[in-house]
């Protein structure tokens, strides 16, 4: 009958239990290396081609200055010091033109991460067990955003800081570093507010071990400057009475959802009952060992995870936050540290070794899928933003400055400062051969961008050519010349279309019969005119369609004018 056996736990100063964690099996430590390789080529590969997201241009376009509030200036009510410190970096080095090293920086220290929590695991599991805690955060797909967008550098220097520090203050005898503990509490805390939940682990595990009182100068040193932040820079947090009395119910939803991250499923359909699973399986555990008293990494970590949610809670709270991707990867290092802490001194035998094997692979697939839609995701919004810069390089003589290209995907955008950057760290948009050989979604939406761009300007309209009647395609209609214009009836009946090329630097004029209404579609890069309309012309009147040089002079314009009852198109 399949069973798992329980050990007793061996005192933790046995000279042989030192060795091992001083010297962790050769075999052990090389797995944990190729599952590092195979984790950063993953990630590398599914990122690949991905570009600046949301906060990224908030340090683009705000944060270039050297003023100490471009450093120090709060982002979203975090301290933000260490990533601007990257970014700053990257951007002397590497500017715009690639993204790519932007990403290994997170992906090197994702793998930190789980090195470090490998290393607080090992002491409990075992060189071989502390393997499992260390993938399941490697692969942890449902914590995507995390892993794919570079700008969550400062929760990864938050946790790897954190972890530092609490594999320091974990030792024997304890606190043998402390400078190293201060100075990687110090990190966490600059890097991001995820810092603020790892203080408080550090000074709950100092507290259970019973360190000398004049060693909490380490947990003093990261705490004061973070209040000497605060008073000076800090504020714009988000916290109402709502989210003060709905924190416990965030509380248990961010934990279940975090459980359920870890698995790889649905938070909604699988957290509640994962999370009771798993508080039961830690108390019969607990209880199988006969232990007495909480050890003190189990209350470091579970006040930890709790000091998160609750702080994320009050100052971040929204309609979908609990179970944010953002917010899976920290709960996750919580739950699997307290997964280690509880599981210390059980061994797997028999079938439920092979069933654990089992679940294991299943667990790595589902964060792979949750990791593949995360990555397309932002793929969509990235190629919205690339497309929509490209046309913004290509009308930077005419665009106005204030001119917001993608509203939805990149809000804090303006074509004024994206062109500045662009001039002082590189453009990072397609070039026109680049754009005439992109998807045909990309090249619709630098379309729809570019006419936006260059209509909004009033002064582009003037002193355009007029454009000799050059036409494309005529459909449901027939035409008859009327000296320089072009006369469209339609066959009845159907709708007549006419498509004509409009050469940059040049204008039609539209003119509807009465009674009708014509629409005017354009398009320059694209195979095909879609919506929006670019111009709406009541019968009677008339409308002129001009298009102003611009950087890719040689790219004419295609115009399609629909109207069922007939037009003239004029010079």
């Amino acid at each position: 009958m399949p069973e798992v056996a329980i050990d007793r736990p061996r005192p933790s100063s046995t000279p042989s239990s030192s060795r091992e964690r001083r010297h962790p099996r050769p075999n052990a430590t090389l797995a944990l290396a190729l599952l590092m390789v195979a984790a950063a080529v993953m990630l590398m590969y599914v990122g690949r081609r991905l570009t600046f997201f949301y906060d990224e241009w908030d340090f683009i376009l705000n944060r270039r200055g050297s003023s100490v509030g471009s450093f120090l200036d709060p982002h979203n009510g975090h301290l933000s010091l260490f990533p601007v410190l990257v970014y700053k970096a990257l951007f002397a080095t590497v500017g715009l033109h690639h993204y790519w090293p932007y990403r290994l920086v997170a992906v090197a220290l994702h793998l930190l991460c789980a090195g470090l929590l490998y290393v607080l695991c090992r002491r409990r599991l075992g060189p071989v067990g502390a393997l499992v805690p260390a993938g399941l955060l490697l692969f942890l797909g449902t914590a995507w955003q995390d892993l794919l967008w570079p700008f969550q550098i400062g929760y990864f220097g938050s946790i790897a800081g954190g972890l530092g520090a609490l594999v320091v203050l974990d030792a024997d005898p304890p606190v043998r570093r402390p400078w190293a503990a201060a100075a990687l509490l110090t990190w966490s805390i600059i890097s991001s507010g995820v810092g603020i939940p790892f203080v408080v682990a550090a000074a709950v595990l100092m507290l259970m071990r019973r360190a000398p009182w004049r060693q909490y100068w380490v947990i003093v040193i990261p705490a004061v400057l973070y209040l000497i932040w605060y008073a000076g820079w800090g504020g714009g947090d988000q916290t109402s009475r709502a989210a003060i009395l709905g924190a416990p119910q965030y509380v248990a939803s961010a934990a279940s959802g975090a459980v359920a991250g870890i698995a790889g499923l649905d938070p909604t359909a699988w957290g509640a009952a994962l999370t009771v699973a798993l508080i039961a399986w830690m108390v019969f555990s607990w209880r199988a060992r006969g232990a007495l008293a909480p050890t003190p990494m189990l209350v470091a970590a579970l006040i930890g995870a709790l000091v998160f949610w609750l702080l994320t809670a009050i100052v971040r709270a929204g309609p979908a936050e609990p179970t944010a991707s953002r917010y899976v990867y920290v709960g996750a290092v919580f739950i699997l540290l307290l997964i280690a802490e509880a599981g210390r001194g059980l061994h797997w035998r028999g079938p439920w070794l092979g069933l654990a094997a089992l679940a294991l692979v299943g667990i790595f697939i589902a964060n792979l899928n949750v990791l593949r839609g995360g990555e397309g995701g932002l793929r969509f919004s990235d190629d919205s933003v690339r497309a929509s810069l490209a046309a913004v390089q290509i009308a930077a003589p005419l665009v106005p400055p204030g001119f917001r290209p993608d509203p939805m995907n990149a809000p804090d955008v303006w074509a004024g400062g994206y062109l500045r950057a662009a001039h002082d760290l590189g453009r990072m948009a397609p070039t026109v051969g680049q754009l005439e050989g992109s998807p045909e979604s990309f090249r619709t939406r630098a379309d729809t961008v570019l006419a936006q761009a260059e209509s909004l300007n009033p002064a582009s309209q003037r002193g355009l050519l007029p454009a000799p009647i050059k036409v494309d395609v005529l459909y449901g209609a027939g035409s008859t010349p009327r000296g320089a214009c072009l006369q469209v009836v339609p066959h009845a009946p159907a709708l007549a279309s006419l498509d004509v090329t409009v050469p940059t630097g040049t204008s039609i004029s539209i003119r509807p019969r009465a009674g009708a209404t014509a629409t005017a579609y354009v398009r320059r890069f694209a195979s095909s005119c879609t919506s929006p309309a670019f111009s709406t012309v009541a019968g009677g009147a008339s409308a002129t369609v001009g298009f102003p040089r611009d950087l890719a002079p040689q790219i004419p314009w295609h115009v399609q004018v629909v109207d069922p009852l007939g037009f003239e198109v004029c010079p």
